[in-house]
């Protein structure tokens, strides 16, 4: 006959037996479900490095939380793929909207796309001239250039530790940038192959990046991350081919889907003195902001996008830009690029001469 004392013990130790099952079922699902997480990152971005190790890292912070957490997180692995590519979409990874992402000031990233084409132009500026600068030179150009761009920028201060508590912005960052372009007559053999025009562009720019409360549908409209900037753009030549111009913008920015975004910025040209206006009429020909919507490939292997401007006067002067890059080898960088560019303003000193430009080269970064 069992006594009381017996029965308690044969009953504590069913009761460990079973609670011990019962958890190593757990954290054998658990690691099943991990299993299958890791192999979701492995299939889902199997061609893209950068954005497999995101999801890696997504993946060890959702089991870091616990079995429970990771158990609801990873029955749903259609959501860990969104989470990725939220956190590695276009605006995402150019902008680092990110608040946790590190940089230093030694770390410079592409601003614009860096490229070089040889470039064809059906119209160049032989006599190039504006309201307050007249001309008469003849400069003879050839319709054939070597193109290129250099644009850099880098982190001034990450200001996203200081932001107080709010539900609006999540990231802000500080940048400093400059962009380069250049325009050289390489074929013309017989005037010693000058430059035909620099273009720079010095910039400093504010960029938050934004929440969207709830995503209802009322904030769909609200852009993803939105940047303050003030830029300034010459050709540093002396008279009567000096060119220049200062704006204010405020560009926002539209992570549409995976494969869509949209920046739009409108600008406000910082006047100056009648006498120092090398270009008095140049928001005529160049407007009053841009547009640029941008497509990214599956495998981010091709980018293409479309930029435009237009002065949205009734004469009804634009500017339209098409390009096209393609990463057809692993390099993470180095990518063909084919450009198409037509209306006002291809270089500032062109910025009221109409052409049409077609290049086809190589870039860097995107």
């Amino acid at each position: 006959m069992l006594n009381l004392s017996n029965l308690r013990i044969v009953f504590l130790r069913s009761f460990i037996f079973f609670a011990c099952c019962v958890v190593l079922q757990a954290k054998a699902a658990t690691t099943s479900e991990m299993q299958n997480a890791l192999r979701t990152c492995q299939t889902e971005f199997s061609d893209d490095a950068s954005r497999r190790l995101v999801c890696f890292d997504e993946v060890a912070q959702q089991y870091a939380s616990g079995p429970a957490v990771a158990a609801i997180h990873s029955s749903k692995q259609a959501a860990l793929v969104k989470t990725v590519d939220a956190k590695t979409g276009y605006l995402a990874r150019k902008w680092h909207l990110n608040a946790q992402d590190e940089l230093h000031f030694t770390d410079l990233e592409s601003h614009q796309l860096n490229y070089i084409v040889a470039a064809y132009s059906n119209n160049p500026n032989d006599v190039p001239t504006s309201p307050s600068r007249p001309n008469t030179q003849d400069r003879d150009l050839n319709n054939n250039d070597l193109h290129f761009q250099i644009s850099l920028k880098t982190q001034l201060l990450n200001l996203s530790d200081w932001l107080p508590e709010n539900q609006w912005v999540h990231s802000a960052r500080l940048w400093g940038a400059y962009t380069q372009q250049s325009f050289w007559q390489v074929y013309s053999a017989s005037q010693s192959r000058p430059m035909r025009d620099h273009n720079y562009s010095p910039e400093l720019i504010l960029s938050l990046g934004l929440n969207k409360p709830g995503e209802p549908k009322q904030w769909t409209v609200m852009p993803d991350m939105l940047n303050l900037g003030v830029v300034h753009e010459s050709n540093g030549r002396s008279e009567p081919l000096s060119r220049s111009w200062s704006r204010v913008y405020l560009q926002g920015g539209w992570q549409l889907n995976d494969r869509y975004s949209l920046l739009f910025r409108p600008w406000w040209r910082i006047p100056e003195s009648k006498s120092n206006d090398d270009n008095p009429d140049i928001s005529k020909y160049m407007g009053y902001g841009d547009a640029v919507l941008r497509w990214d490939n599956e495998a981010n292997t091709t980018a293409a996008s479309v930029t435009l401007r237009n002065n949205l006067r009734s004469d009804n002067k634009g500017y339209v830009k098409f390009d096209v890059q393609y990463k057809p080898l692993k390099s993470e960088s180095v990518r063909f690029y084919a450009m198409l560019a037509s209306g006002y303003g291809v270089s500032l000193l062109d910025y009221n001469q109409a052409q049409t430009m077609f290049g086809i080269g190589f870039a860097i970064g995107e």
